[in-house]
């Protein structure tokens, strides 16, 4: 399955933010190769997106595991706002 975290900032991430990013999902996923890491600026905020696969479960059963791996690994980012999950098609 796949799955789409989206980080909101206020400040501009470090390359050491990126690598955290990548490491998360990295601890969640089954197929390596399948990380994307990017970010974007958007109306004065900062978009940290990982996108990676996933095996297929209810979404229900990994949504916390996914969050709390994240806030695990982005511990140090500064200006953290939010976290959003999604699981696209």
């Amino acid at each position: 399955m796949n799955v789409k975290v989206l980080v909101v900032a206020s400040v501009l991430p470090t390359e050491k933010d990126l690598d955290d990013l990548r490491f998360a999902a990295s601890q969640l996923t089954n197929k390596q190769d399948s990380i994307a890491v990017e970010m974007k600026e958007e109306d004065g905020q900062f978009l940290l997106i990982a996108s990676f696969k996933m095996k297929t479960t209810a979404q229900y059963k990994v949504v916390d595991l996914i969050s709390k791996e994240f806030d695990f690994s982005l511990v140090s980012l500064k200006g953290y706002q939010d976290i959003r999950i999604s699981f696209p098609r």
